[in-house]
């Protein structure tokens, strides 16, 4: 079995693979590479198990053309992407496994009140045996392959003679036994609903923001996985509710935050399961109505800890903030990032947008509203909550700051506003480069003293609430400037047009910040040189680097 692999220029790790000598010829090449869409040691190994078994069988199908065809047709190798899900082929085991399931289905049918001998004959016999095998095979989730219908079709008709067997025996007898012939056939190993391959179709076709690569997606697949390898098989069909409760207490015994484990590990499995049972392939989900309540000691013990601060920035944090961002700056920072300290807390703060919604904007998104003639950001539907398009105005006081100037100068270089696509080290739709700026900044703020307690980005998006009530904005037009629809808006929230003037005249309504630091002329930035000191501790930090990367790289071949 092959193992993941590093490759040159590429962040992803690879399935390397020799091709048989018989197949060089066919193929035209020796070897294959094959992308495992992920640098994650544990999620590339899954991958390239599939993508192994997958080759194989490709080869397989070709040394069999070869040897009864002189010249078959060359085949596609797979791109390399990230598998789709493939249902299982049906094992030895498997055959007699459904033999058993078919034989259990067509008895429990009808023991209740068995059928005459008449009626056995001339109708159950009667019936089309491959159109029961599919609609059998539909229930089992098996692929209605003619190959698998061959395959089955000689245990199918024995199971069905065997379960009419059992009913003319009780008819006849009263004789509800179970039958001694089904003691010796065997379980499903092969699951019949694939846990993992579930959760992929749901990530993919389920409506999960950011797809495959989403950031959901990356943050609820280890979850699966770690339940996949806890309860030791990955057969959602075989999943209880029981199963799901005993999954929490393992996760509660293990100190994870009960909070997490509703809104993150049982979610992730309930909305999975949700999705198959929607599309009629699962009977019911085990995880709807799982409830994972708040410990009731760690309750009291939170009634005896001092009121929690609030969410939002006090005045003098928030102007702590602001003030640093006309601060001068090392030379050693990129012009990106002196624009994102410079300009991203004050759009935060005049608009309660998410940090994210705004590292993402091109010069393209800030336009002037045809109507109005207001200057205004429009906010895609992105990677994060936000699942519409929206316009918000800028707050007249950024503006006179001069932040359209910066804008005109990124639209003439066809560059972002707050990062350049060539410094990129290769991110992934579920962790972009934009987001890396928000972190950037976010750390920035930490450092400037700004307390644990209150988030260094989204604490903008609580203060700007907090700012709307005690300034008397309007609930609904306030949410449509930060995206948010009032828990208690009527069905009139979605009627009408959304006004550029009118939201504008309510940003206007937040108070400016009034800073002495904007009155005064930044300082030159000065060149510092490092000490030999600093310069050693940095050439040894970059060895350390080094030596760790080609330590994990080793451990993975």
């Amino acid at each position: 079995m092959p193992t993941p692999v590093t490759r040159k220029n590429s962040p992803n790790l690879y399935l390397h693979k020799k091709v048989p000598v018989r197949l060089q010829k066919l193929l035209g090449k020796k070897q294959v590479w094959k992308s495992l869409g992920t640098a994650e040691p544990k999620e590339a190994a899954i991958e390239c198990a599939l993508a192994n078994a997958e080759l194989e069988a490709e080869w397989v199908r070709l040394a069999t053309a070869a040897s009864t065809a002189r010249a078959p047709r060359p085949p596609r190798l797979p791109e390399p992407s990230i598998p789709a899900p493939k249902v299982p082929s049906l094992s030895h085991q498997d055959l007699y496994a459904l033999r058993r399931a078919a034989h259990v289905r067509i008895r429990d049918a009808h023991i209740a009140n068995p059928p005459s001998a008449g009626f056995r004959v001339a109708h159950m016999l009667a019936q089309d045996l491959d159109a029961s095998m599919r609609e059998f095979f539909a229930e089992q989730g098996v692929e209605s392959s003619e190959a698998n219908l061959a395959l089955f079709r000689q245990h199918y008709d024995q199971a069905r003679r065997g379960a009419l067997d059992d009913l003319k025996r009780a008819r006849l007898e009263g004789d509800f036994s179970p039958n001694p012939v089904l003691a010796k056939l065997p379980e499903r190993i092969t699951p019949k609903l694939d846990l993992l391959q579930a959760f992929e179709e749901y990530a993919a076709k389920g409506g999960l923001k950011g797809g495959t690569k989403g950031p959901t997606a990356k943050r609820w697949r280890p979850k699966i996985k770690a339940f996949v390898e806890w309860l030791g098989h990955r057969d959602l069909s075989k999943v209880t509710t029981e199963n799901a409760y005993a999954w929490s207490d393992h996760l509660i015994d293990e100190g994870y935050a009960r909070k997490s484990i509703r809104d993150v590990w049982i979610a992730s499995l309930s909305a999975t399961a949700g999705f198959m049972l929607e599309r009629r392939r699962l009977a019911q989900n085990p995880f709807r109505g799982v409830k994972v309540r708040d410990d009731v000691a760690e309750m009291a013990k939170q009634e005896q800890i001092a009121q929690p601060r609030q969410k939002g920035f006090t005045a003098s944090e928030a102007t702590t903030i602001l003030a640093a961002t006309v601060a001068t700056t090392s030379h050693l920072i990129s012009v990106e990032m002196r624009a994102a300290r410079r300009w991203l807390p004050w759009l935060c703060a005049y608009s309660g947008a998410r940090i994210n919604e705004l590292t993402s904007l091109y010069p393209r998104d800030v336009t002037q509203d045809p109507t109005s003639k207001i200057w205004c950001m429009v906010i895609k539907p992105s990677l994060e909550k936000t699942s519409q398009w929206r316009t918000v105005p800028i707050h007249s006081h950024v503006i006179e700051q001069g932040f359209l100037e910066y804008v005109e100068e990124r639209r003439k270089s066809g560059l972002p506003l707050f990062y350049d696509p060539a410094r990129g080290r290769g991110g992934t739709a579920g962790n972009p480069q934009f987001k890396k700026v928000g972190e950037r900044i976010g750390e920035w703020v930490r450092g400037l003293g700004i307390p644990v307690g209150v988030q260094p980005n989204h604490g903008w998006r609580h203060t700007f609430k907090s700012v709307a009530r005690h300034v008397g904005m309007d609930r609904e037009v306030e949410g449509f400037i930060t995206g948010h629809r009032p828990k208690n808006a009527n069905a009139g929230h979605d009627y009408g047009d959304r006004w550029v003037a009118t939201m504008a005249a309510e940003i206007e309504k937040y108070p400016r910040y009034r800073l002495a630091a904007l009155k005064k002329a930044p300082a030159p930035q000065k060149r510092r040189r490092r000490t030999p000191v600093q310069l050693a501790a940095a050439a040894e930090a970059k060895t350390t680097r080094k030596a760790s990367r080609a330590k994990r790289a080793a451990e993975m071949k």
